[in-house]
């Protein structure tokens, strides 16, 4: 597996590989099936890391320390820097507001209203985004027509959160707005520096590609950015006053995620349903190629899975199933979940035809 070259950012470095001296899908176990009738259908393949603060490995699903793209499983992170340096405080902003910088959102009136106060508040505009534009996520086709593309600017992308949040990162830098997603911006520096202290893992020295948004991202062990998750949840549970600068800023991010999922995600979006279904008690970020990180106060865990082939129906069942095996789940937050942890399928007619189930089984160690 390789990342792509970055052939626009003249001032970065070349990309270094992930390379492997063995398949691609090494470390990787079967973990969800999907049936149709009686039969087998399609099989997904994973690999899971559950983890303490300090990088242990307590339980497992293949392997632990298989290397990947974190894509927007990293945004809790990489939203690290800016709160180290007095964001929102600084601009008069809340808790919501840096919830969306850890968002994929939905695009939906609520996520725009708040990307745009992040803008105002920093002095900057919608061209100042660079992330690109697409239709909101919230929008479905059998909902009735769908606006043309033109009609939607870089504020409906489900990144403009996130990358509000570096254009503050900026402002709270003294560094220049233009070129905030050069992988040598005064930004992505103290971003990269911001993700190695939290996870343990240099990235300054990682793989990494370009993401979907067109910012640098990152390609680490499963393991590693689980820590990144568990370092988060144990800061939200222990005295402030035993924390400290990274693991406040820690636990100021987690909280804002856990207080306001709603702006990570958006409705009926899977971290959203499972923040709700443990009553806020935990704080989730799933990103593009089915990867997904849970944390998990109460326990002081991360959670990090990978479906190996990127399909995003398969992240789910295997992430009920494998909290459940954890023991995280109780039996009120089982039956709120069980329609997303093993749905059940149906054709255009409403026929049930099949179902999803998780067959990887949690390995303790």
């Amino acid at each position: 597996m390789t990342t792509s070259l970055t052939r626009n950012q003249p001032h970065a470095p070349q990309n270094r590989t992930m390379t492997e001296s063995h398949p691609p899908s090494a470390g990787l176990v079967p973990a969800v099936e999907f049936t149709r009738g009686g039969s087998v259908e399609s099989i997904h393949h994973a690999a899971a890391a559950v983890v303490d603060h300090s990088g242990r490995v307590l339980a497992r699903i293949g392997d632990p320390q298989r290397v990947t793209l974190t894509r927007s499983s990293l945004k809790p992170f990489q939203a690290l820097a800016a709160v180290l340096r007095g964001y929102p405080e600084r601009f008069g902003l809340a808790a919501r507001h840096l919830a969306l910088g850890c968002a994929s959102h939905s695009g939906e009136p609520q996520h725009i209203q708040t990307a745009q106060e992040i803008l105002d508040a920093i002095g900057a505009g919608i061209a100042d985004l660079h992330c690109g534009v697409h239709i909101p996520l919230h929008l479905k086709a059998d909902e009735g027509g769908i606006p043309p593309r033109s009609e939607f600017s870089a504020i409906h992308n489900n990144c403009s959160g996130k990358h509000s949040t570096m254009l503050a990162l900026a402002r709270l830098l003294d560094a220049p707005l233009a070129g905030y997603l050069d992988y040598g911006h005064p930004v992505q520096v103290a971003i990269r520096e911001a993700i190695t202290a939290a996870t343990g893992c240099d990235v300054a020295r990682a793989a990494w590609g370009i993401d979907g948004c067109s910012a640098p991202n990152y390609a680490m062990p499963l393991a590693a950015l689980a820590t990144g998750f568990a370092r988060y949840a144990r800061a939200v549970a222990r005295p402030e006053s035993e924390l400290d600068a990274t693991d406040r800023a820690a636990a100021t991010i987690a909280r804002a995620m856990m207080a306001h999922p709603e702006m990570v995600s958006g409705t009926g979006r899977f971290d959203l349903t499972l923040s709700n279904a443990l009553d806020r008690a935990i704080f989730a970020k799933s990103g593009a190629e089915a990867i997904q990180g849970v944390g998990i106060p109460s326990k002081g865990w991360g959670v990090v899975i990978k479906i190996g082939d990127g399909a995003g129906r398969g992240l789910p069942p295997l992430m009920v199933s494998l909290l459940d095996q954890l023991g995280v789940l109780d039996d009120a937050a089982r039956a709120r979940l069980e329609s997303v942890g093993a749905p059940r399928l149906k054709n255009l007619r409403g026929l049930e035809v099949g179902a999803a189930r998780c067959v990887a089984r949690v390995e303790w160690l």
